[in-house]
């Protein structure tokens, strides 16, 4: 049976439009035309009533069963592919280490089961498998079903793409799709109606700038669109909103694991793209209301109401900063030989990969982002956000956060149900 169902207020703090609304009172001021009052007053009411909007947000949360998940699925997953079409949710692939940890032998297990929670039986059950066991790609809504894109496997990046339906009466297909251009894994997808994006990650195995595009309503293939600026960013995020007429694609978060000339660096910048205009732009910093930046490195997001993006998980930003570049310079060290540079790298993994969870941070908080105001707030506090390389599926209404990874190498089984209310 469910066992677990909570109503999590936000805990966002004032914004500067709810200041205004506060501080609006009766002063003496020079004359106005009635004009420019009636505009004042339309700016003021409009502000208020959308900061309102914003602080009346909360989430609902219900914790799935993991009744049904069997073998080495019971242990949970990251990186799967999911789809929630017409009310049913199905999750595939995905992958973990059933066994121990990479750093003590342990081997990462790709999956190729195809999953269905059956609400009514309140149970999960195998419907299908995919073509091959595969983890790290995208799954994005289309009006007619869902998008599994790309991916890797345990040998090789993927390009495959599948159109995924499913019905009670016709039970579920898997067509195939027009292929990326290359490999991709590791990267983000959003759409919006018909139109399809994906960003980032690895393109045929090297770190990405590249973004693609198709409409499934008018297009055959895929289109390349210009580089997002800045350093690649593998894992980042990607949101798509409509606004006067306009597509908006917004990339955060991501990592760059450094190359021969640079040193690794967290992606710490909101960039936004103009379908319209061919253009990107940075729009804002991933900063908290404490002026704090965070990572948004192996997290998810929603957009809700073509305005805002809600993002969940993600590890943390100065911890995977500093690990990643310790790994880096070690690996740039001449004074060592191969046999010391793999004895202290194995000594530092070591010790990295066998902390408790709470050593690792990951992010806890559901970062809210304004893309009219380009503010951060915080809607709310869970740890059960606190992961890393879930995946999420739906619409605000109602949406599901797929399990991931609780520390590195340590996934979750556990898959919440979750809808975002408004007073």
């Amino acid at each position: 049976m469910v066992n677990d169902k909570r109503q999590i207020m936000n805990r966002k703090t004032l914004t500067k439009s709810k200041l205004l609304c506060q501080s609006f009172l009766p002063v003496r001021l020079a004359p106005l035309t009635k004009s420019v009052l009636f505009v004042l007053s339309l700016i003021i009411l409009t502000a208020c009533t959308e900061t309102q909007k914003e602080q009346s947000m909360k989430i609902d949360i219900t914790t799935l069963t993991t009744q049904g998940l069997q073998g080495d699925l019971q242990k949970g997953v990251s990186a799967s592919y999911a789809a929630l079409i017409d009310d049913n949710l199905l999750v595939a692939g995905g992958c973990n280490f059933p066994d121990k940890l990479g750093v003590e032998g342990g081997k990462k297990v790709f999956y190729d089961e195809i999953l269905l929670f059956n609400k009514t039986q309140n149970q999960w059950q195998t419907i299908g498998k995919l073509p091959e066991a595969a983890a790290y790609g995208v799954s994005v809504a289309i009006p007619d079903g869902y998008l599994w894109i790309g991916g890797q496997t345990a040998t090789n990046s993927l390009a495959n793409c599948y159109k995924v339906q499913y019905s009670k009466e016709k039970a579920l297909t898997l067509t195939s799709f027009p292929a990326l251009p290359e490999p991709l894994d590791n990267f983000s997808g959003a759409s919006v109606g018909s139109k399809v994006f994906v960003a980032g990650g690895n393109a045929s195995g090297k770190a990405s700038n590249k973004v693609f595009y198709i409409n499934t309503a008018t297009d055959k293939e895929w289109k390349q669109l210009p580089d997002f600026p800045g350093d690649a960013r593998v894992q980042p995020v990607l949101a798509a909103i409509e606004k006067d007429n306009d597509t908006l694609l917004y990339v955060l978060g991501g990592f760059f694991g450094g190359d021969a000339t640079k040193t690794p660096t967290m992606g710490e910048k909101v960039l936004a793209f103009s379908l319209k205009q061919q253009q990107w732009h940075e729009v804002a910093l991933q900063e908290n209301p404490n002026k704090e930046i965070f990572s948004l490195t192996g997290a998810t997001a929603l957009a809700i109401d073509n305005r805002y993006i809600a993002c969940f998980g993600g590890v943390n930003h100065s911890l995977f900063i500093n690990t990643i570049t310790d790994l880096y310079h070690l690996g740039k060290d001449t004074s060592l030989t191969d046999e010391q540079r793999k004895q202290k790298n194995y000594d530092y993994m070591s010790h990295y990969m066998t902390q408790p969870i709470a050593y690792y941070k990951f992010n806890q908080e559901c970062y809210l982002f304004d893309t009219h105001t380009k503010q951060w707030s915080v809607l709310n506090i869970q740890p059960d956000f606190a992961r890393a390389g879930a995946t999420l599926v739906g619409t605000p209404s109602e949406f599901y956060l797929i399990q991931g990874e609780l520390k590195p190498g340590v996934r979750s089984p556990k898959t919440y149900k979750l809808k975002i209310l408004s007073n």
